[in-house]
This record gives C-alpha cells, sequence and structure tokens, in this order.
C-alpha cells in the first residue's frame, strides 16, 4: 500500500501505485495517477488531472499541475502529463494547460532546480536542467538535454533545439537553435555546446560540422537565407546538421543572430 501520511490530503480518485511516499501536508487532487518509486516530501501539491511516471521526486513547497496563470482559462479539464525519473526541488511551478484537452509535457530524467517555473501548454523534453529561477513562459519548447541557467527566461511561444544552452540571467523572445548556446537579452548565439558534445559522444566530424555551421550562422553576417545556402553548398548534410536546419526553416518568431566581437551581427 502507499504510504500517505496522515496529515496528507490525498483525493480517494488519486490513482498512487503501491511504492508511493506522500509527505507530511501533501495535497493530491481529484483525477491523478503517480508512478511507481514516486515521493512527494512534506507540502508538495499535484493538481488534477495530472500523470506522473515512476521514481519522480517533488520536494517541499512544489506544485505540479496546478491551474494555468492565463486570463484565458476557463476551468476547461486540462492535463500535465510528467514522465519518470525527474526532480522538482522546492518552490518549482508547473501549470496545467489552458484549453479542453490539451496537455503541459514534461519528459524523463529533468532537474527543475528551486523556484523554476514551467507555464501552461510547454513542452519539455527528456534530460533537461532549469536551474535556479529558470522561467518558461507558456507555449514554450525546450528539446533534449538542453540547459537553462539560473534566473534565465523564455518568452511564451519560443522554441530551444537539442542539447542547445541559455546563460545565466538571459531573456529570450526569439529561437535558440539547436547546440547552440544564447546569451543576454536577445544578446545573440555566443557559441556553441562543445563539451555537451564531447561528454555526449559526437564524433570529432559532427563536432567539425556543427562549428562549421554556426561559424556561418552566427560569425558571418550573413542573412538566414544565404547562411542555409551555404550550409547546404558547404557543411556535410549529417543528421545533426539537418536538424538544425529545419529546425531553422520552421521557426515562427525567428532566430537569435550572432554576435561578432561583443557586437550583434
Amino acid at each position: 500500500m502507499p504510504q500517505i501520511h496522515p496529515t496528507a490530503v490525498v483525493d480517494p480518485t488519486a490513482k498512487l501505485a503501491e511504492d508511493v511516499v506522500i509527505g507530511p501536508h501533501c495535497v493530491v487532487e481529484h483525477d491523478v495517477e503517480i508512478g511507481a518509486g514516486t515521493r512527494l516530501l512534506a507540502n508538495a501539491f499535484i493538481g488534477c488531472y495530472t500523470t506522473m511516471g515512476e521514481n519522480n521526486v517533488v520536494y517541499p513547497f512544489a506544485s505540479i499541475g496546478s491551474d494555468p496563470e492565463d486570463y484565458g482559462f476557463d476551468g476547461s479539464v486540462s492535463y500535465t502529463k510528467i514522465g519518470s525519473n525527474n526532480r522538482f526541488r522546492e518552490g518549482v511551478t508547473v501549470n496545467r494547460a489552458t484549453h479542453e484537452g490539451a496537455s503541459t509535457v514534461i519528459g524523463d530524467g529533468c532537474f527543475l532546480m528551486a523556484n523554476a517555473h514551467v507555464a501552461h501548454n510547454c513542452k519539455v523534453g527528456n534530460n533537461v536542467i532549469l536551474v535556479v529561477g529558470a522561467t518558461l513562459g507558456g507555449y514554450a519548447e525546450v528539446g533534449d538535454n538542453c540547459l537553462i541557467s539560473g534566473l534565465a527566461g523564455i518568452h511564451q511561444f519560443c522554441r530551444m533545439g537539442r542539447m542547445a544552452v541559455l546563460s545565466g540571467g538571459s531573456q529570450i523572445s526569439m529561437d535558440l537553435p539547436p547546440f547552440m548556446i544564447g546569451d543576454g537579452r536577445n544578446g545573440g548565439v555566443r557559441g556553441f555546446n562543445i563539451v555537451g558534445l564531447r561528454r555526449n559522444g559526437f564524433p570529432p566530424e559532427t563536432i567539425h560540422a556543427i562549428k562549421k555551421v554556426y561559424d556561418l550562422f552566427f560569425r558571418q553576417g550573413l542573412n538566414t537565407k544565404n547562411a542555409i545556402e551555404r550550409t547546404l553548398a558547404e557543411v556535410p548534410q549529417l543528421p545533426e546538421v539537418t536538424e538544425f536546419l529545419d529546425f531553422v526553416r520552421s521557426s515562427k518568431r525567428g532566430i537569435l543572430t550572432g554576435d561578432r566581437h561583443g557586437r550583434r551581427a
């Protein structure tokens, strides 16, 4: 049977795996499903229509699946879908989606540090880290293995490609392409994630190709159309290069520009 502290409030409709642990003063609302090995420490809140996978840990005063911070929310049934092996530290907030049937989604293996925020309708991939105070606006999308540093913010509807990094205190309202490092208030792309690529076992030829893409898009002063043309002509079309180009082509808000010698390109 789940271990439920006498001071916790758990709705009888909640479905809990046999070894779930719910600590003192936690609240679990109706229509919640929590998978095996998950632990809610003291004062955690799990809102209605939330599904959590296995082996998650929710720390004190974290709120998962609360109502969206959206004037247009009308109380419709919407969802929060959480994967497995995630950590939600103190004060983290994750809002469920706005609009009937929609979902806020977080994948597997993510680490949300203290006071990070994931707004309504966000899509967060696997192994994503949100450092203390990092914030995602509504409908933001974050790819796998991204790092969003402390006090950084992503504007609503913006995207962050796989293995991208957003530096501490940055604020972006444009898309940050895969493998790139963004810095400042739309300050531009100021490097590529060579450390992450090496740690994840990318071969030298792939790292070299991504470096060439970075140079063409963010160091040469080219516009996006010309940068795409030169990338197609000059860079081996490895899967990661195709992934980068597909991301750029599909951007609705535009991608961050380059930064040369401290100046916007």
